[in-house]
């Protein structure tokens, strides 16, 4: 998938940010609204299930840190201000942590997540399985429990209503192998080598600028002043030599590959993340 016949000169425009950034293969994912919408709907359809059995269910709230779009970091540090801030660490909005929640009972857990000792071979892959084979052998309150508890049943009933859903991964697959083989294209090499030898004259070795961090020794203090010059350091090399646009453009150029040859499957996968969001709205509203 190397070959390299497409657009040897790279013609994208410089991108200052990640902000509003879109590759080829987004167009067969969920936005980040649309997420937040299945997650959401995901969360209620677990309510619902465990409701059956006499459980309120309140999900775990999600205290990760958020960069606030998609592509956040997809070209190592962009923007000179948060550079100049936070070094080689990440501005992010922390979310509140909620109160710890009570542990859960026994049978709570089995409705939850099914029974402890469940292989991936046991789980049903799809929700018309699920219901032909109408439940595990655990009971509570004289019902049948799904098998893999309440998670897999909403998971099924989002993601895999029939046994032709694609796989949730299927894109994000695509995705890797295109960048994957995109890294290693001449023209990001050579872009790589000409930001190695910017940094060099500034002070700087490194010779990856997705692992600078790493390789300038940064992993453990990502805001020491010697890493907040070398990021601000970096983000100027990466501007001189235009390393964003050559990676958009040559990443795109092994997607939109990547979308020709499997875009029989893509569109069955846009059919049905469609399908999805529609329930998730439904739920949601």
């Amino acid at each position: 998938m190397n070959d390299e016949t497409d657009h040897h000169t790279v013609t994208a425009p410089k991108i200052p940010t990640e902000d509003g950034l879109k590759f080829p293969l987004d167009e067969y994912q969920a936005s980040e609204q649309e997420q937040e919408a299945l997650d959401g709907a995901q969360a209620i359809l677990t309510e619902q299930c465990m409701e059956r059995f006499g459980f309120k269910y309140a999900p775990s709230v999600n205290t990760s840190t958020s960069t606030g779009h998609r592509h956040a970091g997809v070209f190592g540090i962009l923007d000179m201000e948060i550079a100049a801030r936070y070094g080689y660490g990440r501005q992010a909005e922390t979310v509140p942590q909620a109160e710890a929640a009570s542990p859960r009972s026994e049978d709570e857990q089995v409705a939850l997540s099914g029974a402890n000792d469940l292989t991936l071979e046991d789980l049903p892959m799809s929700q018309e399985e699920a219901e032909r084979r109408g439940g595990s052998e655990q009971k509570i309150n004289g019902r049948r429990v799904p098998v893999g508890g309440c998670t897999r049943e909403s998971f099924l009933k989002l993601y895999a209503r029939t046994p032709d859903a694609i796989d949730l991964l299927y894109v994000f697959s695509l995705q890797r192998d295109a960048e994957s083989a995109a890294l290693a294209d001449s023209r990001i090499k050579n872009v790589n080598k000409l930001w190695s030898a910017c940094m060099k004259k500034k002070g700087f070795v490194a010779s990856d600028p997705m692992k600078a961090a790493d390789q300038l020794g940064f992993n453990d203090n990502t805001a020491s002043p010697r890493a907040i010059n070398a990021a601000k350091k970096d983000v100027t090399c990466k501007q001189q030599v235009n390393l964003a646009a050559t990676y958009f453009d040559v990443q795109s150029i092994y997607q939109n590959r990547t979308i020709h040859a499997n875009i029989k499957t893509l569109d069955v996968a846009k059919r049905q993340l469609k399908e999805r969001i529609k329930i998730a709205e439904s739920l949601v509203s």
